[in-house]
């Protein structure tokens, strides 16, 4: 069993399945900014109600979160706890927690300004910054609880395994111990916390440490079920679609949600497998993206909508394309550039990584 996880040369160099990781990755970022690029459709909900931003909705963030337990998993797997938690946790912060704190910082003024335009005023004073701090529901950036949620999951799911490792508990024990914990998180009193985007943590955890599992025994999951078959990927996307009609608002979608996430493994599988090279270009930049995207949604609809009349759609297409394409070319300035000023820069204060000449 060991042998079938262990990671290849190929793997470890950036091939096989950490290239099938980036198109999950990519995937679900570009999911995320279309998501964040519907302001201004014509329902007055941000285009919420819409029947495709819904059954988007209904795997987009858990498919998110799935990537970082796959990742820590796979990591879990290749270290073998060679890193110590504390090293783990002061990464993770440096990562995920000193951007979230910087870009609040920096925004946090121009977007108090800037309430009236919002849909959600923010008070300038100590107090609001405050609470943007540690409450989701007071963020500047709104969908940074992100951040949150991934540190939080990460930290403790990884403590507990190098726990388990040191007084020896059977592994596959531990799986099945915090698959049914983290199952059970959203049938607790914690939906409604919003400090330190605990509800969302509780709502998410689940698809997290099946990430982990995955990664863990993926040789024997692979070999169970033809992911890189079009005729499986079928399959998952007729139960998505069949369920989602059916489950939608009910204590059953997150079986919905599954199937939207083994959709969309068997997609980039399949990228990965016929050497389809579309989204390559995209890859390793998911996160910038993610961290600077925002600051383009807003530009292209909330501010620029106030001073030009085009149909919502041509916001929306702007939108998309610059939230991917903007941060998407500071990435690659940082990887030409790693040891220019913006560059080192970015790798502090925005948990970058730059090639080193």
């Amino acid at each position: 069993m060991d042998n079938i996880n262990t990671p290849t040369t190929r793997e470890v160099s950036g091939g096989g399945f950490l290239k099938f990781v980036a198109y999950l990755q990519i995937i679900g970022i570009i999911l995320v900014v279309l998501g964040h690029s519907m302001h201004e459709h014509p329902d007055g909900m941000q285009g919420k109600t819409t029947y495709v931003y819904r059954m988007m909705y209904s795997f987009r963030m858990p498919l998110f979160i799935f990537v970082s337990g796959l990742l820590l998993g796979y990591t879990t797997v290749l270290r073998r706890g060679k890193i110590s938690w504390t090293a783990f946790v002061s990464g993770k912060l440096k990562r995920l927690m000193v951007p979230f704190i910087t870009l609040t910082l920096v925004t946090f003024v121009p977007r108090a300004m800037m309430s009236g335009v919002a849909d959600d005023a923010l008070e300038l004073s100590w107090r609001s910054l405050a609470a943007s701090m540690v409450r989701s529901d007071s963020m500047v950036i709104p969908f940074f609880w992100f951040l949150q949620t991934s540190f939080t999951l990460l930290v403790v799911t990884y403590g507990i395994v190098l726990l388990s490792r040191k007084i020896r508990v059977n592994e596959a024990v531990v799986y099945i111990a915090l698959v049914v914990a983290y199952g059970a998180l959203p049938w607790i009193d914690c939906l409604h916390v919003t400090w330190f985007s605990l509800s969302d943590t509780c709502r998410l955890a689940l698809y997290f440490v099946l990430g982990v599992v995955y990664a863990r025994y993926r040789g024997a999951v692979d070999r169970a079920i033809s992911w890189e078959s079009p005729r499986v990927l079928v399959i998952w996307a007729s139960a998505w679609a069949v369920l989602f009609y059916f489950t939608e608002n009910t204590d059953f979608s997150v079986v919905c949600s599954l199937c939207g996430i083994a959709m969309n493994i068997s997609l980039a599988k399949i990228l990965e497998e016929r050497h389809i090279t579309v989204l390559d270009h995209l890859r390793g930049a998911n996160y910038i993206i993610f961290l600077l995207s925002w600051y383009l949604n807003v530009l292209c609809q909330q501010v620029l909508s106030h001073y030009t009349d085009f149909p919502w759609w041509a916001y929306s297409m702007l939108s998309l394309v610059s939230g991917i394409y903007v941060p998407w070319c500071v990435f690659r300035y940082i990887q030409r550039h790693p040891d220019g000023l913006i560059s080192r820069a970015a790798v502090m204060l925005l948990g970058q990584s730059a090639k080193k000449k």
